[in-house]
């Protein structure tokens, strides 16, 4: 009998160990395909085929709860999604005028950035020595940050980046609000490692984050319109969303019409294939961009 009990406990042992290798091996297939993805200019079926591989993606999970890769791979690619398609959805229906499916995808788009942020905080989390960042005080997230290295610049990203993306599309929660310095304490440091990292995203987040609220909210136009040239001059204006994003906060808040117009019509005139390997995002921004522009009178007093 203990003879038997030895053999199963081997071949469960030998089972999760198998699960975890396929897994494994999986998640750097996956990791890879997305370059297909991201040159998918059709964004009716790459809303469909990610979302499928979200799930897929989440089912792996369960087998390798601890994979970093793994678990930064779904921060990545859920924060991708909810730019893309959720929020998406939100402007289209605030174009409509359909209150009631602006509240509906706001509180989706929320809810999907903020999963996105725990599957983010699997890696971070531990690494910072913290049950949750929201615990920690300004001073003391500094000092756990500065006792990273370059290596964790995924995790202090994304974990970031959805935090902060899951707060600006509902503004109206200010408990939610009161953590944005923190966020900017994070984004700082991933600046620090490498300004450049994902298409100059801490930069472009900085350009939101200021350019987005009015001065007595925490707003900075200076501070936006800085950040947004800094993030066009790392990518080379090849990432069409930062002109987007520049005319819908910092050229909107500033009540700069030239300024609006002239980064929208940068992203509507700019070829397909100005960034090979970022059709998608690309294709995206300009469908948001044509949407934008014919929104123009809504953003202007006169």
């Amino acid at each position: 009998m203990r003879y038997v009990l030895s053999v199963f406990i081997v071949a469960l042992v030998s089972s999760c160990s198998l699960k975890k290798m396929a897994v494994r091996q999986a998640t750097g297939f996956f990791a890879e395909s997305r370059k297909v993805f991201e040159q998918e200019t059709d964004l009716e079926l790459a809303e469909t085929s990610i979302a499928s591989n979200l799930k897929l993606l989440e089912a792996m999970q369960v087998h390798d709860p601890e994979s970093r890769d793994l678990n930064l791979l779904i921060a990545e690619i859920y924060s991708a999604y909810t730019l893309s398609f959720a929020e998406d959805k939100m402007e289209e229906a605030e174009a409509a005028k359909k209150d009631a499916e602006v509240k509906r995808q706001q509180q989706r788009a929320k809810m999907l950035y903020l999963r996105a942020r725990d599957y983010a905080g699997k890696v971070l989390l531990p690494r910072l020595e913290a049950e949750s960042i929201a615990a920690l005080s300004e001073k003391q997230l500094q000092e756990k940050l500065a006792k990273l290295d370059k290596d964790d610049i995924s995790a202090v990203f994304w974990y970031a980046f959805a935090w902060g993306s899951s707060i600006n599309v509902d503004r109206e929660d200010t408990q939610a609000l009161s953590e944005l310095p923190k966020i900017e304490i994070m984004m700082a440091q991933v600046k620090t490692w490498d300004e450049a990292y994902y298409f100059a995203g801490a930069w472009l987040f900085e350009g939101v984050y200021f350019g987005a609220r009015a001065e007595m909210m925490g707003g900075n136009l200076p501070r936006a319109k800085e950040a947004f040239e800094k993030n066009l001059k790392l990518t080379e204006g090849k990432m069409l969303i930062t002109q987007y994003f520049y005319a819908r906060t910092y050229c909107i808040f500033a009540q700069d019409k030239s300024c609006f117009d002239k980064n929208l019509q940068v992203v509507l005139d700019a070829p397909a294939d100005i960034h090979p390997g970022q059709k998608l995002a690309n294709a995206l921004a300009k469908k948001k961009a044509e949407r934008l522009k014919k929104r123009k009178a809504d953003f202007f007093l006169d």
